[in-house]
């Protein structure tokens, strides 16, 4: 059972495929329908299929340990919390394909999945998974899916949720190959696409901006009826999918005052003394409560650059006196110089103790079989053989390993073999029994320091922070209104921001260091009304004073929230200044002014440019899709009045060359435009497909309550 081994010891490329393997995690049986209305049971609703909350929370532990594994840390509050959202929405998505994929009847049939997990053009991930140790294996891949029964439940589990993840993949892919093929575009469409994108126009012309004194902001003004006309002309610019909130919120940052800069300047000036008279700085620095001793030694760049330009050549015992970086003071002393390697490459035999792996031999026995090894080695006998019989620690292929200096647990092992020259064999004593290394390889050696590193933290006082607490309940009383609010923030002159589109699974505020979670419960609960004022929240660096500005349900974002009035006001006087500007130079026009005379007295240039139908741009002037659309369409040698975004245009068209076309005549750009836009049309399907489907279903999504 090599294989085993081979596979156990590739195994972790699972943690490569952590977005994939989310999928493999949801592309399950979701079609249990509610009969129970519990949260318990319809945690994640879409459409007919329920989600329970155990269930979620079964899959969302299951990606976490994934990403865990992957980044080899912990996750922060933050970083939990995004993983969660990514969960729904991967769940949500894959809900909908699911549907799709069973009233369509896309699947990947068992022998479709046995040549993707071990044929000869396999799955990238599954050639990785089943690797020899240089490339895939397809008699290990075979041999695997032959005899799954005989392999360990770790390594099976491993498999199934890898194969999960490429069924899932495969069948995607199906699903959105079949919507991209069914778009078509004949050749003469392309002909005629080419012929369009290929129209020229030269012309002279003359542009007066929305900017241009007579029709500045002070001349034009708009009644409510004309902003309400234009929104409710382009309404369909305003729609949302989501309730949104609208707060303002007051800061009372939590920081140390003078007098705590002061004293901890103090503080830090007596410890630096002790510790600079210290006959062991190192112990002094772990009775320090903001810091902890770090014996590795280090190479040029990993200290911070204050001490690295200081103490690199430097004689052992400089000190380094306090200085700040950032939230902290600092000092040191330069305890030691050495020339080391920054890795070594070994190989090594474990022989345990009595008792430890299980075994029952006696501590002479243990001996003995030291010996033996040593003597076999000594000997010339090849390391893995001797491993194999020996070592009560399983040795799968090759037994080497790098060790780096000053990184993990191996620190110990690494300072007493750093100074062995390569090819010895070194017996080393540890807790629970012997360690036989054998020192392959060693990396070059270079200058490394070892330093004694104080910090003190820079905070406020335990005074500071109830003084500014007291500031805080301080503002909030009295406050019954939001107009109540906004004026006491001004009459004292505090950090007042704001926030327009607070959602209901919104993590933090703006400025806020940590979750605001606890202050989005109280946005977003049932009793804050609008105009509201909440108590004090107290957060990491700061207590927040939160009022509720605007409440802005799913749909058409009202003409009173005032973002979308300005907006609207802006456009409304915009199309009051271009209605304005077109009959003044329509007028121009009729009384036979020229270009040259209408830009003079305009104070505008008069201007010559070829204008493509394809371009976005309008010469330098910026986007103007509507003109360039409209000017196509003219006629030569006529000149007339143009409306665009950016100003009115007066414009004389001199030519226009339009491209002949000939259906029956065969263009090898023809077979190049096809394949761009079938290829656009591909990735409009992957990217549209869902978002297409959640607006054909409703989605209940439950979190809010838990989170």
């Amino acid at each position: 059972m090599a294989a085993i081994g081979r596979i156990r010891k590739h195994s972790t490329i699972l943690l490569i495929v952590v977005a994939g393997a989310l999928l493999a995690f949801i592309l399950g049986d979701f079609g249990r329908k509610g009969g129970n209305s519990k949260l318990q049971d319809k945690f994640i609703v879409v459409g007919k299929n329920n989600v329970s909350y155990t269930e979620y929370m079964q899959r969302y532990n299951a990606y976490r340990e994934l990403v865990k594994q992957r980044e080899n840390r912990n996750l922060s509050s933050e970083e939990d919390f995004q993983l969660g959202t990514q969960l729904f929405e991967s769940m949500v998505d894959s809900i909908l394909l699911a549907d799709e994929f069973n009233r369509l009847g896309i699947t990947v049939t068992n022998e479709e999945v046995r040549d993707l997990v071990a044929g000869p053009n396999a799955h990238q991930y599954a050639q990785r998974f089943f690797s020899d140790g240089t490339s895939y294996s397809m008699q290990l891949a075979n041999q695997f899916l032959d005899n799954m029964d005989q392999y360990d439940t770790t390594i099976k589990n491993q498999y199934l949720e890898l194969e999960r993840y490429i069924v899932s993949e495969a069948t995607m892919n199906k699903y959105f190959n079949m919507l991209s093929k069914s778009y078509y575009l004949p050749k003469a469409m392309v002909k005629k696409m080419q012929a369009e994108n290929s129209l020229k126009a030269d012309i002279d012309f003359v542009q007066v901006p929305y900017s241009h004194d007579l029709v500045s902001d002070d001349k034009i003004s708009v009644s409510q009826s004309d902003i309400k006309k234009w929104y409710e002309d382009n309404k369909f610019r305003f729609k949302q999918d989501k309730e949104y909130r609208e707060v303002e919120y007051v800061l009372f940052r939590v920081e140390p005052s003078i007098g705590d800069l002061q004293d901890i300047e103090k503080e830090v000036n007596q410890m630096y003394t002790e510790f600079a008279t210290s006959e062991r700085p190192q112990d002094y620095v772990n009775r320090m409560v903001d810091t902890r001793y770090d014996s590795a030694y280090k190479k040029p760049g990993e200290l911070m650059p204050a001490l690295d330009t200081v103490l690199f050549g430097a004689p052992v015992g400089t000190l380094v006196e306090p200085f700040v970086d950032g939230n902290m003071w600092v000092f040191a002393k330069l305890l030691n110089v050495k020339e080391r390697p920054d890795s070594l490459n070994i190989s090594f035999i474990f022989i345990a103790d009595m008792g430890v792996q299980g075994n029952g031999r006696t501590p002479a026995e243990a001996a003995a079989l030291v010996d033996s090894a040593m003597n076999a080695l000594h000997q010339g006998e090849d390391f893995v053989a001797v491993a194999s019989k020996y070592s009560d620690i399983p040795i799968e292929g090759q037994p080497e390993i790098w060790m780096e200096d000053g990184v993990g647990d191996g620190q110990l092992f690494f300072d007493t073999l750093y100074l062995h020259p390569e090819g010895s064999l070194v017996q080393y004593k540890h807790q629970g029994g012997t360690y036989i290394f054998k020192i392959n390889a060693r990396t070059a050696f270079n200058r490394k320091i070892q330093v004694a590193i104080g910090k003190k933290e820079i905070a406020p006082s335990r005074e500071t922070i109830d003084n500014i607490e007291s500031r805080a309940n301080t503002f909030v009383n009295g406050l019954a209104t939001i107009s109540d609010f906004d004026k006491a923030a001004s009459a004292q002159n505090l950090d007042k921001r704001s926030f327009e589109r607070v959602e209901e699974m919104t993590y933090t505020l703006p400025g806020v260091n940590v979750t605001s979670r606890d202050i989005v419960h109280w946005i977003y609960d049932k009793n804050t009304k609008k105009g509201d004022v909440s108590s004090v929240f107290s957060t990491e660096g700061a207590y927040v004073v939160v009022a509720l500005k605007g409440i802005y349900p799913e749909g058409y974002m009202s003409l009173e929230q005032e973002q979308v009035k300005t907006y609207c006001e802006t456009m409304a006087k915009r199309d009051k200044k271009a209605a304005k500007l077109e009959e003044m130079l329509n007028k121009d026009l009729k009384s036979g002014s020229s270009l040259q005379t209408i830009a003079g007295k305009y104070k505008a240039e008069n201007e010559q440019a070829t204008i493509a139908y394809s371009d976005r741009n309008f010469s330098h002037f910026g986007p103007e899709d509507k003109v360039i659309g409209q000017l196509m369409g003219g006629q030569v040698g006529s000149t007339k009045v143009y409306v665009g975004d950016m100003g009115v245009y007066v414009i004389k068209i001199n030519k226009i060359d339009i491209p002949s076309m000939d259906v029956n005549a065969h263009d090898e750009n023809e077979d190049m435009l096809v394949q761009q836009y079938q290829m656009m049309m591909q990735s409009r399907v992957q990217n549209q497909t869902t978002p297409a489907l959640k607006k054909m279903v409703k989605i209940k999504d439950n979190r809010p309550l838990v989170y």
